[in-house]
């Protein structure tokens, strides 16, 4: 067996520059831009309260089940990097495992599948769900409402590993998963450590969706990757890496850095480095499940391999020219067309209160060729000036 390491995609130095953004002036735009795309406290609510009624009705289905059934979140709600759909108008997606304590000799894939279905058909047809939509896919079901899609895996126990058996494409076989010892994994690699809660109703454990009310450098790094990616891929989505793909080598990569744009521009340059080539065969082995390789579809579909390492070079090369664009209004354009309107909504608006707290404080300066400013701390690059501050009919104060 050959195994070697892939090549490291360079990221491209930044080219002469006056007067680009600061580093914290950076750090702050992307951070109001990913905060726009952050779910709300509503939608949070929301999501739980469907959640757990799902919850309800499959342990209804499971009533006769004398293990401990079980529901819980995994995915981008688990970890804490949800990103908003470019391509459904910003909607949001939960991911829900829903494991039925029963061996793996006393069912099959396609009557676990089957029962999870008539569960989620069940719950659709109470008034209290709000009609949503239902929908088969290849190995799990979805529930569509306005602004939400929730994605419902069946699963059962696998002993042997101490993680789950979950149904293949075809619905034939099982395949090991282990989406909470992954949440653990990112978890220790964002150096954070996860908590959650346990609530329980009748027979079923659920687990609320974790409130990761503050985000790590981490999870906002990968936050913005896949609203690149989703923006750069826009119209031919079918191209886009898996956001498994993305937030695991994002994880690999990640230094400990403590400045957004800078970890970003880090994970960029090293992400290719973390993929390997066995027997011809590109591998990216999830961390807490050897045996299983996030890009084995890569192997039949080669032009996967391309798209990302294609995505991937635009993502450095965005980044390279955001650190050196002159001035950050300027930059707002940039962002715009690397992460999309909504995201470029938060910065702006960022930026806006961020200068008219320094025109409080009487520190923002015109500069001159008359590009606003707040002061950085360093050394001034070209001539300023104090900007006067204004009443409210647009005199000048008094005070």
């Amino acid at each position: 067996m050959t195994l070697t390491a892939s090549t490291t995609i360079e990221a491209k130095a930044p080219g002469p520059h006056v007067d680009r953004p600061t580093l914290g002036g950076l750090d702050q735009l992307l951070g109001d831009g990913l905060a726009e795309l952050d779910i709300t406290q509503a939608e949070h609510d929301l999501a739980v309260k469907r959640y757990g009624e799902l919850a309800t009705v499959l342990d209804e289905t499971w009533a006769a089940t004398r293990g401990s059934n079980a529901a819980f979140p995994q995915g981008s709600f688990k970890l804490g990097t949800v990103v908003r759909n470019v391509n459904r108008d910003d909607d949001i997606d939960i991911d829900i495992v829903a494991m039925r304590d029963i061996g793996r000799g006393s069912i099959s894939q396609e009557e676990l599948k089957r029962e999870v279905g008539d569960a989620v058909h069940a719950y659709a047809n109470r008034v209290a769900s709000s009609d949503p939509e239902v929908v088969e896919s290849s190995r799990c079901w979805t529930l569509t409402w306005p602004g939400m899609h929730m994605d419902v895996l069946p699963a059962i126990p696998n002993p042997a590993a101490h993680d789950l058996l979950i149904p293949d494409r075809e619905v034939r076989t099982w395949l090991a998963s282990n989406p909470s010892g992954y949440a653990a994994w990112f978890a220790t690699r964002s150096q954070i450590a996860e908590f959650a809660h346990t609530l329980e109703a009748k027979r079923l454990e659920i687990e609320p969706v974790p409130q990761w009310r503050r985000r790590t450098v981490l999870q906002r790094v990968v936050q913005a990757l896949k609203r690149h990616r989703d923006v750069y891929f826009a119209d031919r989505l079918g191209d886009r890496p898996a956001s498994i793909v993305i937030t695991t080598l994002a994880a690999l990569s990640y230094s400990g850095a403590t400045d957004l744009f800078g970890a970003l521009r880090q994970v960029a340059a090293e992400m290719g480095a973390h993929l390997l080539m066995v027997d011809g065969v590109w591998v990216l082995p999830n961390p807490t499940q050897a045996d299983e390789n996030f890009t084995d579809a890569w192997v039949t579909e080669p032009q996967r391999a391309a798209h990302f390492f294609e995505w991937l070079r635009a993502a450095q090369d965005t980044f390279a020219g955001l650190e050196a664009k002159s001035g950050l209004q300027h930059a707002i354009p940039m962002l715009e067309s690397a992460f999309g309107s909504r995201f470029a909504r938060g910065a702006r608006r960022g930026l806006v209160d961020e200068l008219a707290a320094a025109r409080e404080e009487g520190l923002l300066r015109m500069r001159t060729g008359g590009v606003l400013a707040a002061p950085s701390g360093g050394p001034a690059a070209t001539e300023s000036r104090p900007v006067r501050r204004h009443g409210f009919a647009g005199g000048t104060s008094s005070h």
